[in-house]
């Protein structure tokens, strides 16, 4: 009896812990995700809003902002979720953060929508190479910016060893020398000697494939009544798991036990 009053009593503290942060997709019939950068912790649900025309959230990779992700796992996807104007319903998708540790980068598939910014991201840094800014200037190729940016990088790191490294054209991008390698097309290094490059670039000789970030992905539609319905959203694939992270009860639960 004192067990399931003590868990009773933890539900809503439980509850309070997690946020949801909702997404608009497509607002306004813009090509964008408003916000398109968030801070979330773990166990916070993102939800995705979709508002007009026909996008996806799919997620990719810091390297090729517009290319679904492939390792270590397959990246989580929405799939297609149209709105017309004569839609009666307004498509739902969402995932769990389970790790708020590693940046997470999603994209629009629709053809030609990354390219024009349309970029998502979750616990992007505010500035420096690996922000979201850096992001979607890759996806929308702009390579004088991502070059910046790895300028910007070489020099807070005060410089490669042996003299003063210049930035060359490289498929579109900057290569920087000292050891952290710039990869095609792609930007500044991250920790471990990661490359980042735009739009498929290649990582650097000590590069680090993109960190699996353990999400929960789930669909469900609102009707024009405000009822919520299945959805017809792609599954998340078996590299994620489904139904949410439980490690906050479990460990709450637990502690109570104990005090009991």
């Amino acid at each position: 009896m004192r067990f399931s009053l003590a868990i009773a009593a933890l539900a809503p503290v439980l509850s309070v812990l997690a946020e949801d942060h909702l997404i608009l997709v497509g607002a306004g019939g813009s090509l964008t995700y408003s916000p398109s950068n968030i801070t979330a912790a773990q166990g916070d649900t993102v939800t995705f809003q979709f508002q007009a025309k026909n996008h996806t959230v799919t997620q990719s990779t810091f390297a090729s902002p517009c290319t679904i992700q492939t390792t270590p796992a397959q990246g989580i996807d929405s799939g297609f979720q149209n709105v017309d104007n004569t839609s009666s319903t307004v498509p739902e998708w969402s995932f769990t953060v389970d790790n708020a540790t590693t940046p997470l980068w999603f994209f629009c598939a629709q053809v030609g929508h990354c390219q024009k910014g349309m970029v998502f991201s979750v616990n992007a840094k505010p500035d420096g190479p690996k922000s979201y800014a850096v992001y979607q200037a890759a996806a929308m190729g702009d390579a004088a910016a991502v070059e910046a940016a790895a300028a910007a990088s070489a020099s807070a790191a005060g410089g490669a060893p042996g003299g003063a490294a210049s930035p060359t054209d490289s498929a579109g991008g900057a290569a920087a020398s000292g050891g952290a390698g710039a990869s095609a097309g792609g930007a500044g290094a991250s920790a471990g000697g990661a490359g980042a490059g735009a739009g498929g670039a290649a990582t650097s000789a000590g590069g680090a494939a993109a960190t699996d970030a353990g999400l929960t992905g789930g669909a469900s539609t609102t009707g024009a009544d405000g009822a919520i319905q299945s959805g017809n959203s792609t599954t998340p694939s078996a590299g994620f798991r489904v139904g949410g992270s439980t490690m906050g009860l479990v460990a709450a639960v637990g502690f109570t036990v104990m005090l009991l």
